[in-house]
């Protein structure tokens, strides 16, 4: 049976607080106050036995009370559209390593590709103090963003630009990349393609399909009469699997490209489900590379985007330099992997 928690010597019912730790310990408030706050003024023997007295009494020290003191919280907000996306979870691992290693905290939360979510979550981290915000707004926050301006850390943003004037951002070619992508299943000889892909109010999926389209001009072809665009509200397996269920109901088509792997992984379930043989009747080609594309049967093709680095990038600018980032952007070239998805493999 555990012992119950000691009181204060007073006797009451009060929570245990820093007067109780300092009376128990024979020290001053400020010592204890020194103790707390990690300074190098205390000494060992001293440090000890305020850490004992705080044992003995079962005293938990304040957040709260530490952040008004230092005005400092020791926190990181990270917004990214899905945590369950395995390309934003590397991201997020990325930021991890850094902030870790910095003895700081991270707050995560995902907008869904919701804008009054994201607004919802920038007020809650606004009201938690975070020191510093990491974001891929999924619209421009540039309002939003304004509280978080004078924050010890500031701002940076992953996949887009805001005019926030201490914001640097970390990016990836998407026009790039997509154009790879649609490149590629042009060069298959596919004529008729569905682009899979979330609102283009979205900077990533307008530069994405973006980049499709040019692949189409730069075929010679005409991007109305080669695309069929197939928008989603969220990049999802199961929107994929909703987006060719409509697909199929309404246009025929020889490939698909999908803005993402999960996106992906939903429409080769349809495909599956439907007894459609993949390459052969249908390519199909992803994006991001995530860690189940090349486990998928046919392994998928995909874009390579290097997303732990890009999470490190924008966490080394966050904490490193906070005052010398200003407009700064550091930007990742795309890569193409040719899988089994999207074209017959010679084994």
């Amino acid at each position: 049976m555990k012992s119950p928690k000691p009181r204060p010597t007073d006797g009451s019912d009060r929570p245990v607080g820093v007067r109780d730790v300092a009376r128990l310990a024979g020290v001053s408030l400020g010592t204890v106050s020194n103790v707390l706050n990690n300074s190098a003024s205390v000494g060992p023997e001293i440090r000890q036995r305020v850490e004992n007295a705080m044992q003995t009494l079962g005293f938990v020290p304040s957040r709260a009370a530490g952040q008004l003191r230092s005005r400092k919280s020791g926190l990181i907000g990270v917004v990214v559209p899905d945590v369950g996306n395995p390309f934003w979870a590397k991201v997020i691992r990325g930021v991890e390593t850094v902030v870790d290693a910095a003895k700081l905290t991270m707050v995560v939360g995902s907008t869904r590709q919701d804008d009054a979510r994201q607004r919802h979550l920038l007020h809650v981290l606004d009201s938690q103090g975070v020191d510093g915000l990491i974001i891929a707004p999924i619209v421009a926050p540039n309002g939003d963003l304004a509280p978080f301006e004078k924050r010890r850390f500031g701002v940076v943003t992953l996949e887009r630009e805001t005019n926030v004037s201490t914001s640097a951002w970390v990016s990836l070619d998407n026009v790039e990349g997509a154009r790879l992508a649609m490149a590629h299943l042009l060069a298959q000889g596919h004529e008729r393609i569905a682009l899979v892909n979330g609102s283009l109010s979205v900077s990533w999926c307008a530069e994405r399909r973006e980049g499709a389209a040019l692949a189409v001009r730069q075929h010679g072809l005409s991007p109305e009469e080669v695309l069929v665009d197939v928008e989603v509200p969220d990049l999802t397996v199961d929107e994929g699997t909703k987006a060719m269920q409509r697909l199929f109901a309404t246009e025929r088509v020889t490939a698909v490209m999908c803005v993402n792997d999960m996106l992906a992984l939903g429409v080769l379930l349809e495909l599956q489900a439907r007894h459609i043989k993949v390459p052969d009747e249908m390519a199909l080609v992803g994006y991001d590379d995530a860690d189940f594309a090349p486990a998928l049967n046919p392994p998928l093709t995909t874009v390579h985007q290097p997303a732990f680095l890009m999470g490190t990038a924008a966490a080394k600018l966050l904490i490193q330099k906070p005052k010398q980032r200003h407009g700064e952007h550091l930007s990742f070239e795309p890569r193409l992997v040719v899988r089994g998805s999207s074209v017959v493999m010679e084994s």
